[in-house]
């Protein structure tokens, strides 16, 4: 599954000091991304943006989560454990948000996990330095659960069972069961971060726990983080017909979960999970799965009121492209002018060629 595979010296007073929820220092934007060269240093100046005026919000776009991405991906190798942490509880704590709608936090998520593809001795290496910068961790206990969760799959992979040999499919369980018990004793202070619930949803869902089980933790960990995508994202791919699931399943989840989040969100997530979805299937979307492209237009169009991202108004375009939406696809292409780049998700669909489809009247 696409979650499945996704997504070293900062010591001594101030790394023993940080807290997951209540970091003592004021967030400042972009501290994270320092714009002179070196290893990190914590200042309450560093790096810090100009805001277009005085107390006005600093804007976060799909660049900055890319970084974002970029700088965990880089941190626990780096030994850089007292940064991380301090970007995990500043972005939880100010529920920090790109203008296409993603979580700056994801960018953490994909860090730790992507780590934890390295051999088992090396992540020791790594739990033990990050236990020695940062003693009084809260985040530590959750990225141990993490950790074992990754083992498991590590040592499984991703094939069906019928493929997989016995010894790897004992390995996978012996990692899901101490990645439960990590998330048990984590319990505490982990439920204060989507990573916990996360992890507990892939734990959960791997494990086979019952359906009641399952969507009491699904409820639990969504009343906590209400638009926090990749929770809505696991627990739609434990509904796919490789986990037992059907596609009528995924969408009765699917209208769920608009109504859920329409508040604020409008009906965007149904194009989010479809989106999602797709990556699991093989064919077109709209003949494999229950997805129809008169609601997945309105989830565009309310993803791209709210989220007016470049990125957004292109997958709009691309997948209006592929639905033969000639009328909708001439108006995308025109609105986005030079920013145009379709294809993103769509092997096969491209600028040149909806620019074609669009107005050529052939």
């Amino acid at each position: 599954m696409r979650f499945h595979t996704m997504r070293a010296r900062a010591r001594g007073l101030l790394a023993a000091s940080i807290c997951l929820l209540s970091f003592p220092f004021a967030a400042q934007a972009q501290w994270w991304d320092p714009p002179r060269p070196g290893p990190w240093k914590d200042s309450s100046t560093f790096g810090r943006p100009q805001a277009a005026q005085p107390g006005a919000p600093v804007v976060y776009t799909r660049e900055h989560l890319e970084k974002a991405r970029r700088i965990s991906n880089a941190a626990i190798p780096n030994g850089e454990f007292a940064k991380l942490e301090r970007m995990h509880a500043e972005f939880v704590r100010d529920k920090v948000r790109t203008t296409d709608g993603a979580w700056l936090v994801e960018a953490v998520q994909d860090g730790i996990d992507n780590s934890f593809q390295s051999p088992n001795a090396i992540v020791e290496g790594y739990l033990r330095d990050w236990e020695r910068a940062v003693p009084d961790s809260k985040l530590l206990p959750v990225v141990k659960a993490m950790r074992w969760q990754r083992a498991a799959w590590n040592a499984r992979g991703g094939g069906s069972s019928s493929t997989t040999p016995g010894e790897a499919q004992q390995l996978f369980r012996e990692g899901l069961a101490k990645a439960a018990k990590a998330l048990k004793d984590s319990e505490a202070v982990g439920k204060e971060t989507p990573l916990w619930y996360w992890t507990a949803l892939i734990v959960a869902g791997s494990s086979g726990a019952s359906t009641e089980a399952f969507d009491a933790l699904f409820e639990e960990a969504v009343n906590r983080f209400p638009t926090y995508h990749t929770l809505y994202y696991t627990r739609a791919n434990y509904l796919l017909p490789q986990w037992g699931g059907n596609f009528k399943r995924i969408d009765a989840f699917v209208q769920q979960s608009v109504k859920r989040t329409s508040a604020t969100e409008g009906s965007a997530f149904y194009a989010w999970i479809y989106l999602d979805v797709l990556e699991s299937i093989n064919g077109d979307y709209l003949k494999v799965t229950e997805a129809t492209w008169p609601k997945m237009k309105q989830a565009f169009e309310d993803l791209v009121k709210r989220y007016p991202d470049p990125w957004n108004r292109n997958l709009y375009a691309t997948f209006a492209c592929r639905a033969r939406d000639r009328e909708t696809t001439a108006r995308l292409l025109g609105e986005l002018g030079k920013e145009a780049q379709l294809g993103a998700l769509s092997p096969g669909v491209t600028t040149e060629g909806c620019t074609r489809f669009a107005f050529d009247k052939v």
